[in-house]
Order: C-alpha cells, then sequence, then structure tokens
C-alpha cells in the first residue's frame, strides 16, 4: 500500500479538531423535548423507547402512540435505535435527551470514520478535511442531534465500509463480520442502504488500491465474474438479506394484526412517479437544499474540484458509485425525498471525502487568508441555517405545544387515552407521554366522538392556531374550535400558548 509523507498526515490532536467541533454543535439544545423540524417522526421514534422501557416489551414488538385504545404495536423498521435508547431510560429514567445524547455520539463516531474513509481513499490530509465538512454540514449537525435513527444509520454505514476494507488490506476475520453486522443493521434499520450503501461496498470489494491508481474499466466484467464465483461474497450477501427480509415479514405480520403501520408496502406507498421525475420544480428544489443545507453553499465547488480529482483514482470509483446508489434511491422514492431532507443525508458521507480532496486540491499554494475567509464563511452559512431553520423552530414549538404538553401529563393519569387534534402528526402524544387517537378538526363529529368515548377516550387536546405542529390552521376552523370549547364548562385554555383540553363528556361539536 501506498505511503503518503508525513507532512501531508495529520496529528492526534488535530485529528480531534473536527470530532470536537462537529460534537459542540450537535450538544446545541440537547435539552430540548422532541419537537422541531420531523418532530412527527422524531416523536414516533421516542414513544418506541418509552414503551420499550416502561412496559419492558421485546425489541421485536415496537409500540406507538397513535394507537387507539389499542396497545400500539406497528410495522416498523427494526426498532435498534429506540431500544437502545430505552436500555438508557432504565438507569434514570424517561430523559429524551439521552436519545440526542446516542445520536451525537453516534454522529462523532462518524466523523473519526469519515476522516479514516477519506485517508484511505485520497490522503490524510483530504480525510481530515472530509471529517470538517461533515462536521459543519447543517443537515449533518440537525440529525446528528435528533431523536431518530439516521445518525446511528450513517454509523453503521460508514462502520461497514472501513471495516470491509481492513478486511480487504488484511484479511482479518473480525473485520469482515463487524463489517456484515454493520451493513446488515443499516438494511434493518432502512431499507435503501441496500443500494446505496451495496454499490460502495461492491467497488471496495473489487478494486485493488483504493489510493492507486483505479482498474482500468475494461477489467470490470472480469473481476465482478471471479466476485461472483466466491462463496464468501453469497454468503455475506444472502445471510444479510435473509435477516433484512425475515424482520420485515414479521413486521408485516405484526401490522396485519394491528392494523398500525408506516406505509412500508403496497400500492398506497406512492414514493415515486414519472410525473415526478419529470418535475422540474422538485429537482431543483432538492438542488437547493443539497447546496445549502447538506454542503453550506462553500463546499458545492470543492465536491466539484474532488470528483474532477478523483476520477481516475480507487478511491474515485468508490464514491463516484456512492454518488449513483444515492441518485437511483432518490429516483426510486421521490416523493418522500423531497419531503424529508433526511433521505440526503447518505450523500453527506460520501460527498465529505471528495470535498477534503477537492480542498487540498485547491488550498496548495494558495495565500493563507483565502482558506481562513472561506472555512469562516462556511461555518456563518452553517450556523445561520441551524439557527433560523432548526434551533429557532423549536424554541417557537416548545413555546406553543409545552404548556399543553405539561398539563395532560400532570393532570391526567398516565393511562389515560386522549384524542390529539393534530391531524397525523403525533408530535403532542409523545410530549403528553400519552396513547390515544389522531383526528384533524376537520373530522370532529358527534359519531367519532362517541366511538373514542365508548373506547375509552377521557379528553380532546389541541390547538386554535396549529392544525399540526408545524402547520397553521384556517381561521374559519379556529372559529369553530373557540365556540367548542367557550360551550365546555370544564375546558383548560391557555391562553398564551392557545391550547385547548376539554373533557369529551362536555363536547357537542358543530357539523
Amino acid at each position: 500500500m501506498r505511503r503518503h509523507p508525513a507532512s501531508s498526515g495529520t496529528t492526534p490532536k488535530r485529528a480531534w479538531l473536527p470530532i470536537g467541533l462537529g460534537s459542540l454543535l450537535r450538544l446545541v439544545q440537547i435539552w430540548m423535548p422532541v419537537l422541531g423540524v420531523h418532530s412527527w417522526r422524531q416523536a414516533d421514534t421516542a414513544a418506541m423507547a418509552r414503551h420499550f422501557s416502561l412496559a419492558g416489551t421485546p425489541i421485536w414488538l415496537p409500540q406507538v402512540d397513535w394507537s387507539g385504545a389499542s396497545a400500539g404495536f406497528v410495522e416498523s423498521e427494526f426498532p435498534l435505535y429506540p431500544f437502545l435508547v430505552s436500555r438508557l431510560y432504565s438507569l434514570i429514567g424517561v430523559q429524551e435527551w439521552l436519545g440526542r445524547g446516542l445520536s451525537v455520539l453516534c454522529s462523532a463516531l462518524t466523523i473519526w470514520l469519515v476522516m479514516r474513509l477519506g485517508r484511505r481513499w485520497f490522503s490524510p490530509e483530504a480525510g481530515w478535511w472530509a471529517g470538517l465538512a461533515f462536521a459543519i454540514a447543517p443537515l449533518g449537525v440537525y440529525f446528528g442531534r435528533a431523536f431518530q435513527a439516521e445518525a446511528l444509520l450513517l454509523l453503521c454505514a460508514a462502520g461497514a465500509l472501513e471495516s470491509l476494507s481492513l478486511w480487504r488490506e488484511r484479511r482479518l476475520p473480525w473485520t469482515l463480520a463487524l463489517s456484515w453486522v454493520c451493513f446488515t443493521s443499516a438494511g434493518l434499520i432502512k431499507v435503501i442502504p441496500l443500494l446505496w450503501l451495496g454499490l460502495p461496498l461492491l467497488m471496495v470489494q473489487l478494486s485493488s488500491n483504493p489510493q492507486g491508481q483505479a482498474p482500468p474499466l475494461q477489467t470490470l466484467p472480469r473481476r465482478v465474474l471471479r466476485l461472483l464465483g466466491h462463496p464468501g461474497f453469497w454468503l455475506y450477501i444472502g445471510t444479510s438479506l435473509m435477516a433484512i427480509a425475515g424482520w420485515y415479514w414479521h413486521a408485516h405480520q405484526l401490522g396485519q394484526t394491528s392494523g398500525l403501520s408506516f406505509g412500508f408496502w403496497g400500492s398506497g406507498t406512492d414514493r415515486s412517479s414519472i410525473s415526478l421525475l419529470l418535475d422540474l420544480n422538485g429537482w431543483i428544489n432538492l438542488l437547493l437544499r443539497v447546496s445549502l443545507r447538506l454542503l453550506a453553499l462553500v463546499g458545492v465547488p470543492f465536491l466539484l474540484i474532488g470528483l474532477k480529482a478523483s476520477w481516475r483514482s480507487g478511491g474515485g470509483q468508490i464514491t463516484i458509485s456512492s454518488l449513483v446508489g444515492v441518485l437511483l434511491c432518490t429516483i426510486a422514492t421521490m416523493r418522500s425525498s423531497t419531503i424529508h431532507e433526511y433521505y440526503q443525508l447518505p450523500l453527506l458521507l460520501f460527498s465529505s471525502p471528495l470535498i477534503g480532496l477537492g480542498w487540498q486540491t485547491w488550498h496548495q499554494q494558495r495565500p493563507r487568508w483565502q482558506p481562513r475567509l472561506l472555512l469562516s464563511l462556511a461555518l456563518v452559512v452553517s450556523l445561520t441555517v441551524l439557527s433560523l431553520d432548526y434551533w429557532a423552530v423549536e424554541h417557537r414549538q416548545r413555546e406553543a405545544w409545552m404548556p399543553l404538553a405539561l398539563t395532560i401529563r400532570r393532570d391526567l393519569p398516565s393511562d389515560a387515552r386522549i384524542v390529539s387534534v393534530t391531524s397525523t402528526d403525533p408530535t403532542l402524544l409523545n410530549l403528553a407521554r400519552r396513547q390515544g387517537w389522531l383526528i384533524s378538526s376537520k373530522q370532529l363529529t358527534p359519531e367519532r366522538l362517541q366511538r373514542w368515548k365508548q373506547a375509552g377516550a377521557s379528553h380532546l387536546a389541541g390547538s386554535f392556531v396549529w392544525d399540526k405542529t408545524y402547520r397553521p390552521m384556517p381561521q374559519r376552523r379556529q372559529q369553530l374550535l373557540r365556540e367548542m370549547v367557550e360551550a365546555s364548562p370544564h375546558a383548560w385554555v391557555d391562553s398564551h400558548s392557545q391550547t385547548y383540553l376539554i373533557p369529551i363528556d362536555d363536547l357537542q361539536p358543530r357539523r
């Protein structure tokens, strides 16, 4: 393996700078309740962790809050992350900063692995800058401390790549086993890593020397055939797919029994379509989101420089195949990709080493003030995006929803079932730490109220101004809700947050 000169390396002390900076950014507002951007997704994850801890259910029986009068067992991805959080809860109780803290830890380890991958594929200096790019990316910072499994997913993906590369170098059995565990865990946490992670893992197997000259493309078919003829390849892939398929079969059976599902399968999923793929506005929005929230604008030119510089290297083949995998996943899940920005997170894992290589290529022979200026600009862009688009949203939603949630926790029994008037958003249920029903304000009818009462619902809770925790309510519905609450003799209303809690027995909804 080719050695790089010592001058291009990084000292152990410098190596901690991206990890330390990235961890510091991710610790901002770590004490926040589960609110903010994509709080509905985080709320379901937090609910699973809470139920695992309080009910003592095994990892194969995840539960959600929007279960009505049932136990809430749900068809879901493999709930490794919430189960790990529940083990932390067993130490000091349900404290949601523990879940955020687990994400921060996973993200910090991923920064370290990204630095190793950048060094392996390109050079020590490129690896160091890759870690820094990953550390300050706005989307990476936010979801690197969010209460959901994305930080663990990226850690598993980076771990699979690094351990398989180690196995290629040293043929140590434990490295291959670790790669299998990481790859399988990524596929259990989310299905789509089978593509965006499977392709670069395949290229690691086919690349003879990631740091050196890439093998000629005309030899690729011969190398693929040689790999396909190896029994170990099929054992790795086959056992991993069997484990993943086994879980999703079990999850599907669970959903069929309970009627609760996140909607993975079936014609109703509507993940992509020709019209979506041909929608130019959708692609432009994705490009702007990636440029600003993933690459902090400054990373865009260095990504392009890195792509050009890596084109004929083994590491370049691996990273480019990764970008192709992410693109194919985006095409396959176009609707989700345009709505859920965390679908772009895998791109950060592979673009960061290219940005590091681009920075290394560019900043040589540059006046010292130019790199410093661009680094300062990247950090300013990142902090601005984080402050306006993420941290401020958490503050606003905490003021809007926590008074109601804390009132429910204080005044209602822990087994009380409530009706949350937040449409399909379970955030309030999780904040209140209660199970119950989700309903839109326009669906309130005497018939539904009677059914909920008979099923055990005790109270109706919601906001006068928010339909979901993040979507304003139409003015007409605000007025109808106010009239309903005014007619209730036992209603609780918080005038500052504009939220309400009403005993169902008091309600006489208007059609």
